[in-house]
């Protein structure tokens, strides 16, 4: 048999292998060496930076993937993009149904870290082409092992199909009104579309660009055929979701000055410290509006913006002045470590010091968090509060009929208050 015909083959078998039956994907970082792993939706790396990205088709090929490696050492990583269903598992789709070119893409051509105290290679790669909408997971794998993956990033595509029609309000009922807000929704869906009722169709909401689908269970629509409009009406607060507080914030682009919210610095030739002004729990105050980045980040260099490969990693030291909750674990949280509790973002009580402290490495620039409890009654901590502004996304999947995946037929992003 002829060997091109072999090769040819071998090339081309991987294509066709539709990915395995594997659960949820989630945003995860699987090594300790791996730093500040983002999405920039655009060149100039001056927007909010946080989890699960929003991309229109169109633009999918101008976003870019990039993430550090602290440990210096000349690791070949690969880039592989997965499609996902609507809940995060890998859809029945083959490659080259979902990417226009070739998956597995290295990355190549780090960039170093100019005159940092921690020194570091700044990896980058566009995200490659897609041709239909939906979900997919960036997964980056070092040294050709797929099982060696060091980086799963959730990042959706959109298509504009379907017209969003929501709005958020202030909650109607007397017993949350000060507390929560409510989702208003419904969809206007061309004329080449057929729905009958909400099979196939999944909506998620989502507050501050977060994972959780806030509204846990949406009613059967309303579907009226001649107006192509699906209507959902809510009797029984399906549609309310707690306000939350705005976020606290610290300014950390500098190693020279305090910037906002920093009330110490201690700098050596190996590191920087940054200590954030004393905070205190703000469940019990009456709302106060602040701006905020409901949540995100951006990464800078205060003294040289213009170069992000200036931007050092420095340690901050948080400090919430409180009594101890009993039998609870307490954690500071953002889009900067995806809002997961673990012993990274666990803060200790420390009795002389009559609150909980705890210190994480960042990247210079300002962050957004808040304090959370593992046990959700604690609102103490924060509060919640309907004049929150907040930012909600809505997203509309639907599969189609003769195909096989989800796809993103409809997305709106909303301020509140407008």
């Amino acid at each position: 048999m002829n060997i091109n015909f072999l090769r040819l083959v071998y090339f081309l078998i991987p294509l066709f292998i539709v990915q395995p039956s594997w659960g949820q994907i989630f945003n995860n970082v699987f090594k300790e060496n791996i730093k500040t792993s983002i999405i920039h939706l655009s060149s100039d790396h001056k927007e909010l930076l946080h989890e699960n990205q929003i991309i229109s088709l169109e633009n999918v090929g101008n976003a870019t993937l990039e993430f550090d490696d602290i440990n210096l050492k000349n690791t070949n990583y690969f880039l592989r993009i997965i499609h996902c269903n609507s809940n995060w598992k890998p859809s029945n789709l083959n490659e080259i149904e979902y990417l226009v070119d070739f998956n597995d893409i290295p990355i190549r051509y780090p960039l170093n870290s100019m005159g940092t105290k921690v020194p570091y290679l700044h990896y980058q790669i566009p995200l490659p082409k897609v041709r239909v909408s939906g979900n997919f997971i960036a997964m980056v794998y070092a040294n050709r092992n797929k099982k060696d993956t060091v980086i799963t990033t959730r990042f959706s595509v959109y298509t504009n199909e379907v017209l969003v029609a929501s709005r958020i309000n202030f909650a109607k009922s007397n017993l949350v009104r000060n507390t929560h807000q409510s989702v208003e929704l419904s969809l206007l869906y061309p004329e080449n579309y057929t729905i009958n009722s909400d099979e196939n169709l999944t909506i998620e909401v989502r507050q501050n660009f977060r994972s959780e689908n806030q509204l846990k269970k949406l009613p059967k629509p309303v579907v009226n055929f001649m107006e192509r409009k699906i209507t959902y009406h809510f009797y029984d607060q399906e549609n309310i979701i707690p306000g939350g507080n705005e976020f606290r914030m610290i300014d950390a682009r500098s190693s020279q000055q305090k910037l906002s919210f920093v009330s110490e610095m201690r700098t050596t030739d190996q590191s920087t410290e940054i200590f954030t002004v004393p905070e205190v729990p703000q469940g019990n105050y009456s709302y106060v509006q602040r701006p905020d980045f409901n949540g995100s980040f951006v990464t800078s260099h205060y003294e040289m913006p213009e170069n992000i490969l200036m931007a050092d990693y420095v340690w901050c030291h948080f400090y919430l002045k409180s009594r101890p909750f009993e039998n609870e674990k307490i954690y500071l949280l953002g889009a900067f470590n995806g809002y997961k509790k673990n012993s990274s973002s666990e803060l200790v009580y420390q009795k002389e010091a009559s609150g909980y402290v705890g210190k994480i490495q960042l990247k210079q620039g300002v962050y957004n968090y808040q304090f959370f409890s593992d046990n959700p009654q604690n609102d103490i901590l924060e509060g919640n509060h309907a004049q929150t502004e907040n930012q909600y996304e809505i997203l509309v999947y639907f599969k189609k009929p003769s195909e096989r995946n989800d796809s993103l037929i409809g997305y709106q992003k909303i301020s509140f208050p407008n």
